[in-house]
């Protein structure tokens, strides 16, 4: 278990050996059960569909000041456990799902020794890596809800500390809150024990029960339905496109975006991720030729007082609608900005609901939802102010593009084509996009719109750009899309896949597919047997069968007949018909 780092004074091999386990004990203030959270239940849904998913353990650094000991990480973080009770509880699922918080409980510290020779700040960034790779190598599951890990050098001194998180009891923003407690508590000792009572996900839980409460869940609900049924299938749906069965990340970092985005949030006065987020809305417009999109992203929910230092999971997806058009980019910007914050306001919502509602949504448009891509941006949200008076010369950004850097990585594994996280805006913009499948969206496609997303951001810095600028400045050309693709229902459709489509699930039945008759989308026409006799019938087989199809609906019309015609492409040509329908 060794890495190789350069110091920047010797080339050195970080080397963990395990040293000592120790059980750590806490205790709250209180046993107690009740209902889940609305975040609790949302993360508990898509766990349960998969629980290796690479996010049920968030592993972080935990910042150590200099010169503390095992014992002093080891009492600091009982505290912590003690003062938040996510991180003792546990869930039940018979029935109505339940959370029990556990008056006192213990988790594991683990300790590692570091290979003799003199260890220091300059050597953590390093140290915590390992430690951190070193916990994943390692199993844990959701249940866990909390492991830690140092690394200590000779003298017993503290070099780096990591942890692994359950989801289920934390989200980022959570995360955000224990490394400044901890780190408080470790710099001074006498604020361990300092503090009032603070609103746990049972208070959270009593919260939402309220009638209030639930207007405002049903009416997150209604926001979403509403979205769902304008998003696309897939967004970044590309011809020619086969899977690969490989994953993989790569993060643009961009002093010169940084600096840019800055310029464009002092001038709009909007937050820096809706500066982020316009720009790379504006290059998914261009490429995919969308004058509307809507996609999923993720809401920290923390906007009311009493949930700003809230210890639980309470971020959940919602659904953003951007409208990108002929906007110029600082006008998009705005719109950028007030399409996430009502996004965010309607992002605490019931996900048994939102799931049922999903599944017939799905059912008529003849559809499975992919949640692409999913933009998850790590950097509050707000106009703090900090950009205004902001003023780079636009030699000193043109400089700064010498530094970007584009660093690949495998990924895991996950069923959302796509994923956009927004890391970080000071300094750098630290952008991070995901392919689930390389055959799907390849490499190139994937480097070719972040470096478009830096481009139009440096273009501009100095000023508003038209629409026609925009376009310019992207320096991407749209798909390139044959004849037999079409838009249907907000979806870019192969015709040729929803033809295999009706060869593989409607069998021994003859089918044909045809973009349009008579006025309707998506025409099926095929001949009745034993197994398919009504529309509802060969929708119902459509469905099963497409997720295995990317670039293909389920036909929005069914025409079911005796025989199949000697030319086929033709849809005169089949004879009168059985039954017709929807099949919804």
């Amino acid at each position: 278990m060794t890495t190789s780092i350069d110091t920047g004074r010797r080339r050195r091999r970080v080397r963990l050996t395990p040293v000592d386990a120790i059980q750590v004990s806490s205790t709250g203030s209180r046993a107690a059960e009740g209902p889940v959270t609305l975040g609790q239940l949302n993360t508990l849904q898509w766990l349960e569909l998969d629980a290796d998913h690479p996010a049920a353990v968030l592993r972080v650094e935990l910042p150590v000041p200099d010169g503390k000991s095992v014992d002093d990480v080891a009492e600091t973080a009982s505290v912590l456990v003690a003062r938040h009770e996510s991180l003792r509880t546990t869930y039940v699922r018979d029935g109505d799902a339940r959370q029990v918080v556990a008056a006192t409980s213990t988790f594991t510290l683990h300790v590692c020794a570091l290979d003799e020779g003199r260890w220091g700040p300059r050597d953590r960034a390093a140290v915590a890596g390992r430690l951190l790779a070193w916990l994943r190598e390692r199993r844990d599951t959701a249940a866990t809800t909390l492991r830690m890990a140092v690394a200590t050098d000779e003298g017993g001194t503290v070099i780096a500390c990591a942890a692994g998180f359950s989801h289920l009891a934390v989200d980022f923003g959570s995360i955000e809150v224990l490394k400044r407690e901890f780190t408080e508590m470790l710099a001074h000792p006498d604020r361990r024990h300092v503090g009032g009572p603070r609103h746990q996900p049972l208070d959270q839980a009593e919260l939402e029960a309220t009638p209030a409460e639930r207007r405002r869940t049903r009416a997150a609900n209604d926001y979403v339905r509403e979205l769902a049924r304008r998003q696309p299938r897939c967004l970044l749906a590309l011809p020619g496109a086969t899977r690969s069965g490989e994953s993989l990340g790569v993060e643009l970092s961009s002093p010169a975006a940084a600096m840019a985005v800055r310029q464009v949030a002092a001038r709009t006065r909007c937050s820096r991720s809706s500066v982020v987020l316009a720009a790379t809305c504006a290059v998914l417009a261009r490429r995919t030729g969308y004058r509307e999109l809507v996609f999923p992203s993720l809401s920290s929910n923390r906007f009311e007082r009493h949930l700003v230092d809230f210890v639980g999971s309470l971020a959940q997806g919602n659904l953003v609608a951007v409208e990108v058009g002929d906007r110029s980019f600082d006008a998009l910007v705005k719109h950028t900005w007030a399409a996430v914050l009502e996004a965010s306001r309607h992002s605490r919502y019931d996900g048994v609901e939102r799931g049922g509602s999903d599944e017939r949504i799905q059912h008529e448009r003849g559809m499975h939802f992919l949640y692409d891509p999913l933009f998850n941006s790590l950097v509050p949200e707000s106009w703090s102010g900090v950009t205004a008076g902001v003023k780079h010369r636009p030699e000193e950004i043109t400089a700064a593009l010498r530094q970007t850097e584009l660093r690949w990585r495998p990924v895991p594994h996950n069923g959302t084509p796509v994923r956009i996280g927004l890391n970080e805006v000071d300094g750098r913009v630290l952008l991070d996009l995901w392919s689930a499948d390389t055959g799907l969206v390849p490499r190139t496609e994937m480097e070719s719109w972040l470096l478009a997303v830096e481009r139009l951001l440096v273009g501009a810095a100095a000023g508003d750009l038209d629409a026609a600028r925009i376009r310019e400045a992207t320096g991407l050309d749209p798909i390139a899309r044959p004849a037999d693709w079409v838009l249907v229902d907000s979806c870019w459709v192969d015709l040729a896949e929803v033809q295999q489509l009706l060869d593989e699930a409607l069998a021994p039945s003859v089918a044909r597919v045809y973009g349009s008759v008579d006025g309707r989308d998506l025409v099926a026409y095929l001949t009745a047997t034993d197994a398919v006799r009504t529309p509802e019938q060969a929708h119902a087989r459509c469905l099963a069968a497409l997720p295995d199809h990317l670039n293909a609906l389920a036909p929005r019309h069914y025409v079911l007949c005796p025989t199949a015609p000697v030319d086929a492409t033709d849809p005169a040509a089949w004879p009168t018909p059985l039954a017709t329908g929807t099949g919804r």
